[in-house]
Order: C-alpha cells, then sequence, then structure tokens
C-alpha cells in the first residue's frame, strides 16, 4: 500500500516518493517484502500519476515479485480493493502491508503467517499501549481510558483470502483498516507480537528517526 498522500509529511511528492537513505521510502520495504521467502508475488499500489515511477523503481531495484502496479483509489479501503482484484484467484493468502512501514522483516512476516494456519482468518501484529490514554471533549480531559488489552496494531497483516474478498465485497468506506471488514462479516482476528522498529512514517520527525534507524542497521 503506496498511495497515500502524505499531507502531514510536507513536500512536493506523495509519502511513498519522499527520501530515506537516498531512495523512496517505498523502496525499502518492497526490496525486503521481494526479497522474502515467504513472499510469491507482490501488487503496489502506487498513487496517481506515480504508476510509471514505481514500475521504473522497482526494475532499478530488481523487484522481481512485483506483478502489478495498479493506481490506489481515495481512500485506504478503496485501494486494498483495487489491488486484490489484481491477486489470482488461486492465492490463499494475502499479505498486507503499508509502505510507510519501511523496517518489515521476515520475523514479523512469518509471526502472522504462521498464526494465520492456527484456524483464524486474520492475524495483526500489535504493541501494548503503555501510556496513559485519555478522552477529550473540547480540548478538556473527560477521563482516562483503562489500556489494559489495548493494543496498537501495525503491518503486515495476514488474511485468509477468500475471507478478505468476501470482506471487500460490500460496505468498505468507513474501514480503518483491513482486520475491522473482516471482523464485520464475522471473521476472527489474531493478534501477534508487533515490532517496536515498524514505525509508521507520518511526519517528518518520524521520517528522520527512520533515518537514523536505517543509519544504525
Amino acid at each position: 500500500m503506496a498511495a497515500g498522500r502524505g499531507s502531514r509529511l510536507g513536500g512536493d511528492r506523495p509519502k511513498a516518493f519522499a527520501a530515506l537513505g537516498g531512495r523512496p521510502l517505498v523502496a525499502e520495504s518492497l526490496e525486503r517484502l521481494d526479497r522474502s521467502d515467504w513472499i510469491d508475488a507482490i501488487v503496489v499500489v502506487a498513487p496517481a500519476e506515480w504508476e510509471e515511477p514505481t514500475i521504473l523503481l522497482a526494475e532499478e531495484i530488481v523487484a522481481s515479485k512485483v506483478a502489478a502496479v495498479v493506481t490506489g483509489g481515495e481512500t485506504r479501503a478503496e485501494s486494498v480493493r483495487i489491488a486484490l482484484a489484481e491477486v489470482p484467484d488461486e492465492a490463499l493468502v494475502v499479505l498486507v502491508h503499508d509502505a510507510a512501514r519501511p523496517f518489515v522483516d521476515d520475523a514479523i512476516v512469518e509471526r502472522v503467517l504462521s498464526r494465520l494456519g492456527e484456524g483464524v482468518d486474520g492475524v495483526v501484529p500489535g504493541l501494548a499501549v503503555r501510556d496513559t490514554v485519555r478522552r477529550t471533549e473540547n480540548g478538556l480531559s473527560a477521563g482516562t481510558v483503562d489500556r489494559g488489552g489495548l493494543v496498537a496494531t501495525q503491518t503486515p497483516q495476514a488474511f485468509v483470502a477468500e475471507r478478505l474478498r468476501a470482506a471487500y465485497a460490500g460496505d468498505h468506506h468507513d474501514a480503518t483498516d483491513c482486520a475491522s471488514l473482516v471482523e464485520l462479516i464475522g471473521g476472527r482476528i489474531a493478534v501477534v507480537d508487533g515490532d517496536p522498529r515498524l514505525l509508521k512514517v507520518t511526519t517528518v520527525e518520524d521520517l528522520a528517526l527512520a533515518e537514523r534507524l536505517l543509519g544504525a542497521s
């Protein structure tokens, strides 16, 4: 998933093409997924008018598993639906990952896929919420939220392909992620340990942190 506009990041290009380590942000996760033995094929959802640069980038980094580059929709959910149309009918499992989380690795891919084989419809990685969470109303505190059992979810998320397709066959415009849609049709979603390094690049500060992590790896 690389079609986000990245308005909070600023700049003159979509988020996936912000510079990280001297190349587009999307190159990091694309390269990592391409060399993973767990991945058979990749569909990249690109921003409108950035399809050709995405294809050229895949060729430049020799991402040979890229099977298609499609144009994203108005929402993330619409973009997923468009991408699913490019996934072969015989595919049993679909992994959905955000280009905004560049440090995906085989350990997290294996973790979500292994749990998927244990009778659930989808698996998401999550990190326990450690900070105190407050509810606000009109800029004032309206009390704290019990953080027991709360997790902040990440990607990649893995799904039984048939169930993910069924979820996106209905109304998906208000969905914030794939797992919520699968739950709406009665699907069972498991949560496995996430990875603190799977930070999501949203702001300039996030990008600077990712740059430091890349340099330290």
